[in-house]
């Protein structure tokens, strides 16, 4: 390995990541007592102790940005509820907790049996039936590895088991299974499915016991099925029965379960409720949960008044994410590469003095913690921490960033070590090379704010700008971007003068060459400086007032197209397109709220035409006003008894607010290029039509609501699977 390039130092382990799960803390026990207990998940812990003591009568809901260590959050308190006094004690005492705190939690759990379940990841719940049973199954599992006797009734899956163990019920479910409903279990008897049932886990199992809840509904097998009321009834008979002092059901990556069930909340929000009056409280962790309602969703205030009032928002300090970026940058163990990579450290130390320490104030971190992260500048660690929080999903984490090695194709920190040294012209890991990472290479995964600003790169680089200027540019956007997020609130993220010497320095660009440079590129009419007031201000990219004003004017164009438009430009009838036999048996048609009725007017003049056919209509929406919209719709046209005629309601399924808006902002930027740059024309169009791939994609892997004059209240199909059977079984019908 050559000894002028990083990698001679480093032995990242590419197995390392410290995204913790359950499995993670269970392979390393001791793991939670490392946990850094800050101020957000003091909360956390104080919150829990409020509800225990029945100080308050409520669930709790933990929400954060990515990468902010959720997981290892809440993971963490079930651990601190499991554990001896002198494991707690211990904790509160490394980390000096108040001991009033302390006393006050040891007190609840000695005043009784604690049960703490934990669940991970709701993306296969769609509807109460699979809500109620992933409950049961936890808490049955929690109940079994505590070893306390279920002195309850049986749970669900149990009773099913114990119901088909019946000769004459098993003949008439297996009847059922190869008989009308042969194609959803894909030819399976009675006893493959009580095989399955034993053997299956996780989201298999969900999606098995989906299919005989169809069957329970549709047949009326109550003993297959089983409600919330049901629900909460169980779990107060397990509380009493077992003599408990609280079950505390700890439910993470919860987010996709408010995405997947928008319209039905009922169920959820009736067993949140238990917590009133009963000791059972979930702790559901999100991401922010501002986004996961419309606020005019009347259901909205009252599913937020069953948790504690503020939600648990917890954050990463920037001093963990030091601790964690130095961790997962492990080195080479050999003495004297670990000897040599110390003279080089304190090196490359010495080349930071004012950036380090700004950074060390801000931070509020110590001079080992910065040189673990060496050699990221600075200035770039604390940059990479908050960029990784501005994705829609994980896929760039600073993690991913640091331990991710697939070189050229996405130039993480590894491809770095590989191709720099500590005798190189610039040996530090500076702003402007996170770019390919986290914008060539991820920019689909940016929040719509982020890009917007990114975005302009590509505008400004069509000018002839050297390869410093394009650094330079890359840093000011990736400043402004993210001071933008935080809502300028942290001094070293402000692109000014200063703060782009800094991010240089010890660079190649050091001693004010970046400054000088970011000058030219005002000159040059690439950026601009923003007024901040007080004589201060900050570069920017340029954008003039009269480029704002035909943009917007051009905005306004593009948000008078009709929903209908989008569905056909997003090709959205692919995402419910029928094959096979299904094809041959339907007439489709596709439509949204405004053409709704014109449609099914028409389809209604012409029934006679489409012989031998079963006319199904499948809506969408732009947006939740929307979707209620096309609901009353379904209703009063099959109240009408007119039409005969099959509604497929994909409409739970909307573009939403941030896709239509990043679709209008990008179509916008198309139409003002269009003849002055034909290439960012195109591109800011490909950009606008991604908004309605992802609302395509979403739709495909959504949940549907059928309805007939047979069904007026609407059938759920929680996947496409579910959907094609549904409509096999109205044909035979």
């Amino acid at each position: 390995m050559p000894l002028d390039i990083y990698r001679h130092y480093f032995d990242i382990d590419p197995d390392y990541f410290p995204a913790v799960n359950e499995a993670v803390i269970n392979n390393n026990p001791d793991m939670w007592k490392k946990y850094f207990p800050h101020a957000t998940f003091i909360k956390l812990v104080k919150d829990t102790v409020s509800v225990l003591r029945k100080e308050q009568k409520r669930s709790i809901w933990v929400e954060g940005a990515y990468g902010t260590g959720k997981s290892h959050a809440v993971l963490t308190l079930k651990k601190l509820l499991d554990a001896t006094e002198d494991e707690t004690r211990d904790y509160f005492q490394k980390f000096q907790m108040d001991n009033d705190l302390f006393n006050k939690l040891q007190g609840a759990k000695n005043s009784g049996q604690i049960l703490t379940v934990h669940r991970y990841g709701s993306s296969s719940i769609r509807g109460d039936h699979n809500l109620v049973f992933a409950i049961q199954e936890s808490i049955e599992k929690a109940l079994k590895e505590k070893g306390i006797d279920n002195k309850g009734n049986s749970a669900l899956k149990g009773a099913i088991s114990k119901w088909l163990s019946d000769t004459a019920n098993k003949s008439y479910f297996n009847s059922l299974v190869t008989g009308e409903y042969a194609s959803l279990f894909g030819g399976d008897n009675a006893d493959n499915i009580v095989e399955k049932l034993n053997s299956l886990s996780g989201d298999a199992l969900i999606a098995l016991m989906d299919k005989i809840f169809k069957v329970a509904d549709e047949r009326q097998i109550k003993v297959l099925s089983l409600d919330t009321t049901g629900l909460a009834n169980w779990i107060k008979e397990i509380i009493k029965a077992n003599n408990l002092k609280a079950i505390v059901f700890i439910w993470d990556e919860f987010t996709e379960f408010f995405n997947n069930n928008t319209r039905s909340l009922t169920g959820f929000q009736e067993i949140a409720e238990i917590s009133e009056t009963d000791p059972f409280y979930m702790i559901i962790v999100t991401h922010k949960s501002a986004g996961l309602f419309d606020d005019a969703d009347k259901d909205k205030s009252k599913i937020l008044d069953r948790f504690v009032k503020p939600t648990c928002i917890i954050e990463l300090p920037e001093n963990m994410a030091f601790q964690l970026m130095g961790a997962a940058m492990e080195k080479n163990s050999d003495e004297a590469v670990l000897e040599d990579w110390e003279m080089t450290v304190e090196d490359l130390y010495d080349r930071t003095h004012d950036s380090r320490k700004i950074v060390k104030s801000s931070a509020n971190i110590s001079d080992k913690e910065l040189k673990d992260i060496l050699p990221i500048h600075p200035y770039t660690a604390l940059l990479l921490k908050h960029i990784s929080s501005a994705f829609d999903s994980n896929q760039r984490s600073m993690f991913d960033f640091i331990k991710n090695d697939r070189g050229d194709e996405i130039k993480g920190f590894q491809w770095f070590i590989d191709n720099y040294g500590p005798d190189d012209d610039n040996p530090l890991l500076t702003i402007d090379m996170l770019w390919e990472f986290f914008y060539d290479k991820g920019k689909e995964y940016l929040s719509h704010d982020i890009r917007s600003i990114l975005d302009c790169y590509s505008r400004a680089a069509t000018k002839q700008l050297d390869n410093n200027e394009k650094r330079v540019l890359k840093t000011v956007l990736l400043l402004q971007a993210i001071s933008q997020k935080v809502g300028d609130s942290v001094e070293l993220f402000i692109p000014n003068e200063k703060n782009i010497n800094n991010a240089f320095e010890g660079s190649d660009m050091d001693g004010g060459a970046a400054g000088r440079c970011t000058e030219k590129l005002v000159r040059d009419e690439v950026l601009y400086k923003k007024p901040l007031g007080g004589g201060k201000f900050q570069y920017s990219a340029l954008v003039n007032v009269g480029d704002m004003a035909a943009i917007d004017k051009f905005k306004e164009e593009v948000k008078r197209k009709t929903t209908s438009s989008l569905i056909n430009e997003g090709q959205l009838p692919e995402a419910v397109s029928l094959g096979g036999a299904l094809k041959l048996r339907y007439e489709m048609r596709y439509v949204s709220s405004s053409d709704f009725d014109s449609t099914i007017k028409l389809l209604r003049n012409q029934e006679s035409s489409f012989a031998n056919k079963i006319v199904a209509v499948v809506c969408f929406a732009k947006d939740d006003s929307e979707s209620v919209v096309v609901g009353k719709k379904i209703r009063d046209a099959l109240q009408d008894g007119t039409y005969n005629m099959t509604f497929i309601d994909a409409s739970t399924t909307p573009l939403g607010k941030d896709g239509y808006e990043q679709y209008c902002d990008n179509m916008a930027q198309s139409m003002y290029y269009q003849g002055k740059d034909n290439n960012q024309a195109r591109q800011f169009e490909t950009n606008a039509k991604d908004a309605l791939k992802k609302w395509k994609n979403r739709i495909a892997s959504g949940e549907f609501i059928v309805y007939t004059a047979d069904q007026k209240d609407g059938k759920r199909a929680t996947t496409l699977e579910m959907l094609y059977s549904e409509l096999f079984d109205i044909d035979k019908k």
